[in-house]
Formats: structure tokens, sequence, C-alpha cells
């Protein structure tokens, strides 16, 4: 059996056979009929990826925060980090610290879009008078509440729509109502914020 009759044999299925035959044999080089070989690509409909329920997510633990491994000392590397990401943004922004002058609203929008993982906040008021006080830094920004660890490396989950918070920057201390933060961080960075509303505490 000639090598073209056994490369068709082995590698060629035989209803292709009959049109598969040489083209051209070259120094051993068996050219074939492109044609036959060329597969249309199926058209496969995607299949919507499933994503994972709240209640699934809470079981598998995803957001649970172990006690007894984060320690503060550890959250202030995180803080500095905050600090120079919050620089880069307030810089590309063109925002002032000065409440009288007119980018203020500018500055307050960067902090409402922000990320706040590394923030450090402090409670100033708050529906529930236990939170009132607390300072440390954000460990988990969540939709509904905060999760701060403190100097004494306690981690405390503070909730956010009926609390007040003063954030502390590199050049000053801001404030912001919690309520307009009730959103994951992914999702504050798209929405529109009223930056003069004052929510009722």
């Amino acid at each position: 059996m000639e090598a073209s009759e056994l490369f068709l044999s082995k590698f060629v299925k035989p209803i292709n056979r009959p049109s598969a035959y040489l083209k051209a044999e070259t120094d051993g080089v068996v050219v074939l009929d492109q044609s036959v070989f060329a597969r249309k690509k199926s058209k496969l409909r995607r299949r919507p990826r499933k994503k994972l329920s709240r209640s699934a997510i809470k079981q598998l633990g995803l957001y649970a925060l172990p006690h007894d491994t984060i320690r503060y000392k550890d959250a202030v590397k995180l803080h500095a980090i905050w600090c120079t990401y919050m620089e880069k943004l307030i810089e590309k922004a063109g925002c002032a610290y000065n409440v009288k002058d007119m980018r203020y609203n500018t500055l307050v929008g960067v902090l409402l879009k922000a990320d706040f993982h590394g923030a450090k906040v402090s409670v100033v008021r708050s529906k529930q008078s236990s939170v009132i006080g607390v300072k440390g830094i954000v460990i988990l920004d969540t939709k509904g509440t905060f999760k701060i660890v403190s100097k004494d490396n306690k981690i405390r989950t503070i909730p956010k729509n009926d609390s007040q918070f003063e954030v502390y920057t590199t050049e000053s201390v801001i404030s912001i109502f919690g309520k307009f933060l009730t959103y994951r961080p992914a999702e504050r960075s798209t929405r529109k914020m009223k930056i003069f509303s004052t929510p009722d505490l």
C-alpha cells in the first residue's frame, strides 16, 4: 500500500476519501484538498453563568472573617494603601478640602463612590448607641455594613444605614452619612449620589 493510501485509510473518514485524493506530492509531503477538512464552527448557545445566592454565600462563609487572625497592626498597612488610593482619586478629580470652596462638592462625591476597604473611620452618630464612638479600620465593606478592626484587635460590625461616620484622610476628617454608602463598592462607583440630602438619624 502506498504512503498516500495508508494516510487516507488512517486519517480520512471513508465518506470523505473519494474527494480527498492527492493534489500534489513533492519530496514525500502529501498535500490534500483542504476543503474536505474545513469544519464549520457550530453555533453553541452560551449558558448564562449561575450566580451564587446570598444564602449560598453565607452558607459557604465567603464573607466570614476569622476573629483570631486579623490584627490592627496588619490593618494599618491596608490603611496606608487606602490613603495612597484616595490621594490619587482626589488629585485626579481636582478636589478641595475647604468647605467654602466650590470644589468641595467634588470631594464629597469622590468619597461617596470610593472603596472603603482600608479606610479609618469612627462612628459619630447612630441609632444603635452601643456603636457610637467606635473607631477602627475597615476590613470589609458590604452593602449594609462596615466590618472594622479596632486597636483592641476586635472585629465589629457597624450598620451603615443608621450611622454617621467620620472618615480620616491624610489631610482632613470628613463626615459622611452611612445611608449614602448602602451599596456594594462596585455598584457605588457607577451611581449618581445626592450629596446634600440629610438622612434622619
